[in-house]
């Protein structure tokens, strides 16, 4: 089988490298096919431009297992911070990690202030800046506002005054 020589073409160093090739076989006609890498780097590489630019520069949070957000028609970019949700069984959760019940934290908040206390340190110490008071609430639909709005208050106290509202944007 032999390739047709009008479909490979080859600049003048790949025809160099052919001519090489033959003269260290002993003059024998061997097929010279070479494959061009060039177009095949140019395809990963816009593969890759696209890849990245289709990321998201907004980071995302995750939502308790079984946690039905409120609907909002007015969503805004959540920003990254720390997350503090609240099922409806009445848990607590910061971060993933179970607090404790809302009606015992919020009649002994102490619990939960020491646990904000060490992310604002680890926050200030990470960021050399004085802390932003930035937190993601979560709240499950079912959840009385009343509930919240203690919670909020609780959050406020600890200076936690950026509090974002999870919701799902219609």
């Amino acid at each position: 089988m032999r390739l047709n020589q009008s479909l490979v073409t080859a600049n003048a160093f790949e025809k160099h490298l052919v001519n090489r090739r033959r003269k260290k076989s002993g003059g024998a006609k061997s097929i010279g096919f070479v494959l061009m890498l060039t177009s095949m780097v140019d395809m990963f590489s816009m593969l890759v431009i696209f890849l990245l630019q289709t990321f998201s520069n907004s980071p995302e949070i995750l939502v308790l297992k079984g946690m039905e957000l409120p609907n909002s028609i007015t969503p805004s970019v959540v920003r990254e911070a720390t997350v503090l949700a609240i099922a409806k069984d009445g848990n607590l959760y910061l971060d993933q990690k179970l607090v404790g019940k809302v009606m015992d934290v919020t009649k002994q908040p102490d619990v939960l202030l020491n646990k904000l206390n060490l992310i604002k340190k680890q926050w200030t110490a990470s960021h050399k800046t004085d802390f932003s008071g930035e937190i993601n609430l979560q709240a499950d639909r079912e959840v009385e506002s009343t509930t919240v709005s203690i919670v909020m208050a609780i959050l406020t106290s600890s200076q936690f005054q950026a509090i974002q509202l999870a919701v799902i944007g219609k």
